[in-house]
């Protein structure tokens, strides 16, 4: 029998889960309204009304060819044998079953954590060039600070390369600050000891420095990473660049089609690879969606409003998820998680309320979805893959700028925290941290999964009881020969 303390303190956990209403599939059955009583242990309102889909949004994008500017060899790289330093994090469990580890020195964690082909995560050390860490998955979950020879800092995305090793990309010094300071980079860390650490620079383009936003491994076999240049979409084209993961290094530049792009300010921003190896991404500024294809240099760009993007849960692999926006002023009523089918091109939404501003997403060990909250409120959003699209949301400590929903691969749900100095993001000032959301056995105790799964009947049963213990979204085959 589970200890009693155990019980007590899933119903703790329980008692923070809030439910709201996200939308079924195309003809579900009448809705039934949800219970304003206030749950009880055993009880919670598992039962939530769903509004009828309008049915999927098919989009039927144009194809056009990217024409490459340019194909050159980066300047010459910088190779430095870092001296990483190792600290212990403290950690600390909330009344909402969430644990919060801190990070070195409190700097940001964010804004993207990487599960590493070491099964570690691996994410930025703040916007001020603290490098790049290195955080073991497991107790006593130590922290490797990797110092990043680049006085400009600001690491924005990291993932896994075709060689098995850390790339990442920086946006360089000009960073709000115009076309003045050091580029943007490419750099790649080994994730074996000594972590030598080798940095190219971008060549620049019609409008200035070059910043580097995000990085994919694509179906080719090479890195493809997003950069705009310093004076924004404008002036300097917005583009998808490829780098060879090997020398030369050659990077090849390949402007979008200007005239597409949803509107004069866009900007490609995270991208991502799907299960067939192609590209997609989505823009700042017109928060539209795009795909490339790496084998035959065509692109599509779709009129989905997506504020980021990530690859479907492994129980669904032929899906990317848009964390969008339908309303002409943003606000909150038009706030919707959406699929994105790679193979039709189908677009399903969900339309959802969140407690928070949502900040990004990703798919969890689960096979749910999860997003981030943070600003108007804070909290950690499930949005189910099933019907009836259950939402579901988890409270966090007040200005827990929380972004990067994470699936670990201790089958929890991580998540990293950004520490912004001015309001509203951060009034409190609190640093950066590291969070786990809970979901199976954990150093020794019973998690979510564990304590309610099994043993308890019913819609809390069925609520709980699949959490964890799964699986995480895998890379597209055949790109990662040493990966995971």
């Amino acid at each position: 029998m589970r200890p009693r303390s155990l019980l007590l303190a899933a119903g703790a956990c329980l008692a923070s889960l809030t439910l709201t209403v996200g939308s079924a599939a195309a003809d579900p059955p009448t809705p039934t309204p949800a219970s304003t009583s206030t749950p009880e242990f055993g009880h919670p309102p598992c039962t939530a009304t769903s509004s009828p889909s309008t049915g999927p949004v098919r989009s039927v994008p144009t194809s056009q060819p990217l024409h490459p500017v340019g194909t050159s060899s980066p300047t010459t790289p910088v190779v430095s044998t870092p001296t990483p330093t190792d600290t212990i994090p403290t950690a600390t469990t909330t009344a909402n079953c969430v644990t919060l580890f801190s990070t070195p020195a409190g700097l940001t964690a964010g804004p993207f954590m990487h599960v590493g082909p070491d099964g570690n995560f691996w994410f930025p050390n703040g916007f001020s060039g603290g490098g790049i860490v290195r955080m073991l998955s497991h107790a006593p979950y130590t922290q490797t600070v990797i110092p990043i020879p680049n006085p400009a800092g600001n690491v924005f995305g990291i993932t896994t390369g075709p060689d098995g090793n850390i790339w990442f990309t920086e946006l360089g010094q000009q960073f709000n600050k115009g076309p003045t300071g050091a580029p943007g980079i490419v750099g790649r860390i080994l994730t074996r000891a000594p972590h030598t650490v080798t940095t190219f620079a971008l060549p620049t383009g019609p409008g200035g420095i070059a910043k580097a936003y995000d990085i994919a491994a694509g179906g080719d076999g090479n890195l493809w990473f997003t950069r705009s240049d310093s004076t924004g979409g404008t002036n300097g084209t917005p583009e998808i660049d490829q780098i060879l993961t090997q020398a030369p290094y050659t990077i090849t530049r390949y402007p979008l089609p200007q005239a597409a792009l949803p509107s004069t300010n866009a900007g490609p921003q995270i991208i991502i690879a799907d299960h067939q190896g192609n590209l997609w991404f989505n823009y700042i500024g017109g928060l539209g969606l795009g795909e490339i294809s790496p084998f035959t240099d065509q692109v599509q760009l779709f009129n989905v409003n997506c504020g980021a993007i990530a690859l479907g849960p492994a129980q669904d692999p032929d899906s990317i998820w848009c964390l969008g926006n339908d309303s002409p002023t943003h606000a909150a009523s038009g706030n919707f998680i959406g699929r994105v089918d790679t193979i039709t091109h189908a677009v399903t939404k969900h339309p959802v309320t969140f407690t928070g501003t949502p900040t990004a997403l990703g798919a969890g060990p689960d096979g749910n979805i999860w997003v981030t909250e943070a600003r108007t409120g804070y909290a950690i959003g499930r949005l189910e893959t099933h019907a009836p699209y259950t939402f579901s949301e988890i409270p966090l400590p007040d200005d827990t700028y929380s972004i990067s929903p994470t699936c670990g691969p201790d089958g929890n749900e991580w998540f990293a925290t950004n520490r912004f100095p001015n309001p509203p993001d951060n009034p409190q000032g609190n640093p950066g941290l590291i969070g786990r959301v809970n979901l199976t056995a954990h150093d020794g105790l019973a998690g979510l999964s564990d304590v309610i799964g099994s043993g308890l009947a019913g819609d809390l049963g069925s609520l709980l009881g699949g959490l964890g213990h799964g699986e995480c979204p895998a890379p597209p085959p055949g790109i990662f020969p040493h990966g995971r």
